[in-house]
């Protein structure tokens, strides 16, 4: 063959070959630029898995507390990030091999996160174009190293087809740092730990640029990944802390556990022992839990009672299930990934399987089992698993359980709409039924009660209008409109330390509104084995106590003697009573027991 008969592919094939036998570059495993700008597209989902590495690190280096603070040149928008850890920290040497793929320590260890000495150096390319390590131990000084995208790409470190990598030098963190660290009085007796500073921040590649945004997508993100370690190494980002976040929502305390009276439903747990084929030996653990949503759980509690309720109208919990929607995996307690089953096995519905969670936390000595990846943000699980998954914890048959239930619920919640859209609801037309039996006269419309109306249905309307974000104006023609030509109506209302209900005449409307962060509405009007009826008798009994407060003159000790006892006496002693009620063992009868 010609050497003009050579094809541009081959002829550039014999170019690269002859320049790998040079004396310049040589048979390398990799070439570093190369390898240094594919390492770059890792792909990590987002900032925060990139974080979640040098957390990682931070958490294995017995880190007290993990702070990351932004940095900025001239704008408002972050250029640069630091993550700080107070930890044992690093060796001048090993701050600089902390740079280097694959010069990570932990290869053989299955206690913590760490494994291949990867996430480092890839985490912090894929998010910046330069990376500084600065660290000191207890008896050394700072030293730092740094990876430099730019540098690389220019040819500034390259020594033939190698990457050489700068020395490591004495040198503290930058000014914004140590500005923090003083200002939280922690400078002085900073003795030890780790800083890694992201400077030059790729705006393609971080999650979202404005501060507010950033800060809050990361204290959002790194609460779920995090949920099991932060009780024990806290965090904070950008001054604010990441509370833990189960997605499960059945651990007390966590974020969004208590956001209104609907509880996450815990099914029994299971533990999964996974042995050698051969020797039958146990190899690790998989410790898989359940949890199943009310019908009403993602609604704001003014629309628990809705039918079919907008995305405008849902809450906090929404985004966190959305985002877990699926068989959730973690590896020694921290969160990897979020997978669909196998179709084989059952499929995904996006709408109504976010009613349901699973949790899926097995042993680091699994890991071949489920073929994680580099980065640790994904998780393949073999037949195996998914088979051990199905069979020793009926993963699919409960999940089916939990279907059926929200399907049932469901239903009923709409139907429980459906009818109050359609008809007065029975306390209403039961209370205004007996208004004509009353032997008391009604109280006359003065003008000291319509101002009071109007001043109830104003304050009302501000209220409302503080939590949507709407002028009052707005919201108080909305509420006229939305009762025109209903003299009566119950509502609920989130009041944490309030009394259990409340009365009031607002404008032309009777409400009464009953709190929902009461125990009287957690454990009895909406506790288990309440039913239409028992709700209807309980809201009859305080239509009555309540429209007799509101027909006394407003400025009447009658008046004020039905609001003392309310806020003072009945609320609390209501409240101790329920609570006392809790510990006592009850048995239900089918029948009414015959007197003799």
């Amino acid at each position: 063959m010609t050497t003009a008969a050579i094809p541009k592919g081959l002829q550039e094939q014999r170019d690269y070959i002859a320049k790998l036998e040079s004396d310049e570059f040589g048979w390398d495993l990799m070439v570093g630029d190369a390898f240094v700008r594919g390492m770059r597209d890792i792909g990590y989902k987002s900032t925060a898995f990139a974080l979640a590495e040098l957390v990682d690190n931070s958490i294995q280096a017995g880190a007290g507390k993990i702070d990351v603070v932004f940095g900025f040149d001239d704008g408002a928008k972050p250029t640069q990030m630091a993550i700080i850890d107070d930890g044992h920290g690093m060796e001048p040497k090993m701050v600089r091999a902390s740079l280097v793929w694959g010069a990570g320590t932990r290869a053989d260890n299955t206690d913590g996160f760490g494994k291949y000495g990867y996430g480092l150096p890839s985490a912090s390319i894929s998010q910046c174009f330069r990376v500084t390590v600065f660290s000191k131990t207890v008896d050394g000084e700072w030293s730092s190293a740094y990876l430099d995208i730019d540098e690389i790409r220019r040819g500034d470190w390259t020594v033939g087809n190698r990457i050489q990598m700068p020395e490591e030098k004495q040198e503290t963190p930058p000014k914004f740092v140590v500005d923090y660290l003083k200002k939280a009085r922690r400078w002085e007796d900073f003795e030890h730990g780790t800083v890694v500073i992201w400077d030059r921040l790729d705006g393609n590649r971080i999650d979202r640029r404005r501060r507010e945004e950033l800060r809050n997508t990361l204290v959002t993100n790194l609460g779920v990944i995090y949920r099991n370690h932060l009780t024990v190494t806290p965090m904070t980002v950008d001054g604010a802390d990441v509370e833990p976040c189960d997605p499960l929502f059945l651990t007390e305390g966590f974020r969004f556990y208590d956001l209104d009276v609907d509880r996450a439903i815990e099914l029994p747990p299971a533990k999964i022992p996974v042995k050698d084929k051969k020797t039958e030996e146990v190899l690790g653990t998989m410790n898989v839990r359940f949890a199943r949503m009310p019908a009403t759980f993602f609604r704001k509690p003014e629309f628990k009672h809705t039918n079919k309720p907008s995305k405008t109208n849902m809450n906090d919990r929404l985004e966190i299930a959305d985002a877990n929607n699926g068989v959730i995996f973690l590896r020694n307690g921290r969160q990897i990934d979020v997978l669909r089953p196998p179709r084989r096995l059952g499929k995904i519905n996006a709408t109504t399987d976010r009613f349901w969670a699973v949790e899926v936390d097995f042993d680091a000595a699994l890991d071949d089992f489920f073929s994680i990846t580099t980065s640790k943000q994904q998780v393949t699980p073999d037949d195996r698993i998914w088979d051990m998954l199905a069979d020793k914890a009926n993963l699919f048959k409960v999940i089916g359980e939990m279907r059926s239930a929200y399907e049932k619920e469901a239903k009923r919640v709409a139907t429980e709409a459906e009818q109050a859209k359609n008809a007065k609801r029975a306390s209403v037309e039961a209370i205004e039924e007996a208004a004509k039996f009353r032997t008391t006269r009604t109280p006359e419309d003065s003008p000291q009660r319509q101002v009071e109306a109007q001043n109830n249905l104003d304050q009302e309307a501000e209220r409302r209008a503080g939590k949507s974000g709407l002028s009052s104006a707005a919201v108080e023609q909305e509420l006229v409109a939305g009762r025109e030509g209903i003299t009566n109506i119950v509502e609920t209302e989130e009041m944490p330390g309030a009394p259990f209900f409340r009365c009031v005449q607002e404008g032309g409307t009777r409400v009464l509104y009953l709190n929902v962060a009461h125990p009287f509405y957690t454990d009895l009007y909406r506790g288990p084995g309440a039913s239409p009826r028992l709700r209807a008798g309980l809201e009859v009994l305080l239509w009555t106590l309540g429209n007799a407060e509101v027909d006394a003159d407003p400025d009447s000790d009658r008046r004020r003697f039905y609001g003392r006892e309310r806020a003072s006496v009945w609320t609390p002693h209501l409240a101790d009573a329920l609570e006392q009620l809790t510990r006592i063992s009850l048995v239900d009868d089918d029948e009414d027991e015959i007197a003799a």
